[in-house]
Parts: structure tokens; sequence; C-alpha cells
């Protein structure tokens, strides 16, 4: 693989990381979230002593929840970002290449996978995926 190919294949590659940090911060809101509703399901209101510091703790909860939906939301429209860039640089191969960095990455299919949807070679969908990497004019 050339230099140039390797760039843009890391540039295409974006979208898979972009997804594995999303997933990370979906796991940490829903994490926050439990927490938050384990702490306010105990803390009611049933007791009338000690309040002040239960509130206290709940609003401290309730705020890394409301920071990490923030950030998960705020990362979820990266992502939405990243893989428009990504269609929008695929688009315009012809409809073999289109599929083969498709499937590549914005599906992240293993080469055999995609010569088994595709009914190619694997050395075929190498070789097509290289040629398809080389037409890609508008990306960075």
């Amino acid at each position: 693989m050339t230099k140039e190919q390797t760039i843009k294949r890391d540039w295409l590659n974006r979208a898979f990381y972009a997804e594995k940090k999303l997933n990370a911060l979906l796991y940490k809101r829903e994490r926050d979230k439990e927490r938050a509703q384990r702490i306010t399901a105990v803390f009611g209101g049933n007791d009338k002593g000690r309040t002040d510091s239960r509130e206290n703790g709940t609003e401290k909860l309730l705020t890394i929840l409301a920071d990490s939906e923030k950030e998960y939301d705020d990362y979820a429209a990266e992502y939405a970002r990243i893989r428009h860039e990504i269609e929008e640089a695929i688009e315009a191969l012809d409809p073999v290449g289109y599929a083969i960095l498709s499937y590549r990455h914005l599906s992240y299919l293993s080469m055999e996978k995609i010569a088994e949807k595709m009914n190619y070679e694997r050395s075929t969908i190498h070789r097509k995926y290289k040629d398809s990497l080389d037409k890609i004019n508008d990306f960075s």
C-alpha cells in the first residue's frame, strides 16, 4: 500500500474509532444513570433527618449524569459528522468501489466478509480496495 493510500485509509478509519469512543461514552452515561436512579430511589424523602447531605449527594450525581449525557450527545454529533464526511468522499466512486469502502469503513466488515458478500475472491477485493482508495479525491 502506498503512503497516499495509507493516509486515505487512516482518514476513512476515523468512523471506526469514533464509534468505539461513542460506545464508551454510552456505557459511561448508562452507568451514571443507574447510579443516579439508585440514589434517588434510596433518598426519596422517606427519612426526614439528614436531608442536606443526601440532597447534596443526589445533586452531585444528577450533575454528573447531566454532564455525561451532554458529553455523549456532543460526541454523537461529531460521530455523525465524521460518517457524513466519509460517505461524501466515497459516493462519487463506481458502485463496486463504493460498496467495498462502505462495507469496510462504515460497516466495519473484514475483507473476507466483503469478498463473501460481493462474490469476489479476497485478492480481488484487496485490489479493488486499493484502486478505490486511489480514486478518492475529496478528503482531509
